[in-house]
C-alpha cells in the first residue's frame, strides 16, 4: 500500500487486506468478509477461462513446510508459494 502511494497510485485505486487499524486517506479495508456468495465460482470461472492468472513461484510438499516458510520470509519470492498436502 505504502509503495503503491509512493509511486503515485490514487489512494481510492488501493485496497488493503492487512493494514491494522491506521489506513491513509482514500485507502480501503477489505477482505473476504466483503465477497459475495458467489466471488469463489467467479474467481474459478475466470481461473478457467484464463483472465485471471496467479503466478507460482514455488511448490513445497508438506514435509518441507520449514523450506516453505523460509522462503516467504525472505521476501525475494515473485509469485505464490504453494504447500501441497496430497
Amino acid at each position: 500500500m505504502h509503495a503503491a502511494l509512493a509511486l503515485g497510485v490514487e489512494p481510492r485505486r488501493i485496497s488493503a487486506i492487512a493494514a491494522g487499524a491506521a489506513l491513509p486517506p482514500g485507502v480501503r479495508s477489505t477482505g473476504a468478509r466483503d465477497a459475495g456468495p458467489d466471488a469463489m465460482g467467479t474467481l474459478m470461472d475466470a481461473l478457467r477461462a484464463g483472465r485471471l492468472h496467479v503466478p507460482v513461484a514455488v511448490t513445497f510438499p508438506l514435509e518441507r513446510i520449514r523450506d516453505a516458510v523460509t522462503a516467504q520470509a525472505a521476501r525475494h519470492v515473485h509469485g505464490k508459494i504453494v504447500v501441497t498436502t496430497g
